[in-house]
C-alpha cells in the first residue's frame, strides 16, 4: 500500500529487480492477473497500481475526483514513492489514456509509452460506428435510441435495454455508448472523464519513444484511430497484429513478446 494524496493505492510489483520497470494499470479494473505475462514479455519489473477504487485502493472522495488527469497523478506519486527515477508506462485500452497524460503532466518520470489498443479521442471512437462501443454500430441496430440526435443536457445514467445491454445516456437523451455488460461501479464513476479525454490537441508536444499496439481485428478501438495515434506522435512506432482483437497480448502473446522487447532494447533500453 503506497500512501498518496487523500488515500493510499494498491500496488502489485512482479518480475526482475533492476533499473528497468514497467508500470501498468487500469481505469476501472485491476490488472494483477496480467503481471505474471507483463514481466515475463518485458523481461522487466512490473509495476501495476490500482487506481482509487480498484483492489485494495482508497476510493474517490467525491465522483468528481475520478478523471483521467488524478489518476495520473496518482502514478506518479506512486513512482516517486517507489524511488524509481523513470518507467515506461504500458496502457492497455483506457490505461493508456492515463498513459498519454502522464507524458503530458509528469514527463520527468517517463522513459517511454507503450500504447495499447487505445484512440487518441474516445467521443470519436464512440461516434464510429465500427467500434462497438458506439450506438452507431451494426450490432445495435434497432435497439438502442438514435445517437444522431441533438444531445441532452443533464447527469449521465447507465440503464439496462433488453437484448442490447447497458446503455449511456446524458439526461436521458440519445445513446452515447453501449457495453454488453453492466458496468462496474469504478466505470460508472469514471465515465464522464472518458468521455472528455481528447489528446488530439497535444500530442505531438509528446517527445518520449511510443511504440502504438493495435490489434487489426480490434472492435472496440478501431485501426484507424490507432494509426492516427501513431501520426500525432512524433517519432512513434506503430505495430499492427494481424487478427488480434482488443488488446493483442491476449490473441497473439507471441508476435506482441517480439514486438515489444525489441522496441524496448531498440529504442528505450540501448
Amino acid at each position: 500500500m503506497i500512501p498518496v494524496d487523500s488515500g493510499e493505492l494498491d500496488v502489485l510489483i512482479a518480475g526482475r529487480d533492476g533499473v528497468r520497470t514497467v508500470a501498468t494499470l487500469h481505469p476501472f479494473e485491476s490488472m494483477h492477473e496480467a503481471l505474471p505475462l507483463l514481466a515475463e514479455v518485458t523481461e522487466a519489473r512490473v509495476v501495476c497500481v490500482n487506481p482509487r477504487g480498484v483492489g485494495r485502493s482508497s476510493p474517490h472522495r467525491d465522483v468528481r475526483d475520478a478523471t483521467i488527469d488524478g489518476m495520473a497523478a496518482d502514478l506518479d506519486q506512486v513512482r516517486q514513492a517507489l524511488g524509481f527515477r523513470q518507467w515506461v508506462i504500458w496502457g492497455m485500452s483506457g490505461g493508456g489514456m492515463v498513459a498519454m497524460t502522464s507524458a503530458r503532466w509528469h514527463r520527468a518520470g517517463i522513459e517511454a509509452l507503450i500504447l495499447d489498443s487505445v484512440a487518441p479521442c474516445f467521443a470519436s471512437t464512440l461516434a464510429d460506428p465500427a467500434s462497438v462501443l458506439s450506438p452507431l454500430h451494426p450490432s445495435w441496430a434497432g435497439k438502442v435510441p438514435a445517437a444522431t440526435e441533438e444531445e441532452s443536457a443533464g447527469p449521465l445514467d447507465w440503464t439496462a435495454v433488453p437484448d442490447a445491454g447497458w446503455v449511456l445516456r446524458r439526461g436521458g437523451g440519445p445513446a452515447l455508448m453501449v457495453s454488453a455488460r453492466e458496468p462496474s461501479v469504478q466505470m460508472r464513476q469514471v465515465t464522464s472523464s472518458l468521455l472528455a479525454f481528447d489528446a488530439r490537441p497535444w500530442l505531438s508536444e509528446v517527445d518520449v519513444p511510443a511504440l502504438v499496439l493495435a490489434g487489426s481485428a480490434d472492435q472496440v478501438a478501431p485501426l484507424a484511430h490507432l494509426r492516427a495515434l501513431h501520426e500525432a506522435i512524433p517519432g512513434a512506432s506503430l505495430a499492427v497484429i494481424d487478427g488480434a482483437g482488443h488488446v493483442p497480448i491476449t490473441d497473439r502473446p507471441d508476435d506482441v513478446t517480439d514486438l515489444v522487447r525489441r522496441f524496448l532494447v531498440q529504442r528505450v533500453w540501448t
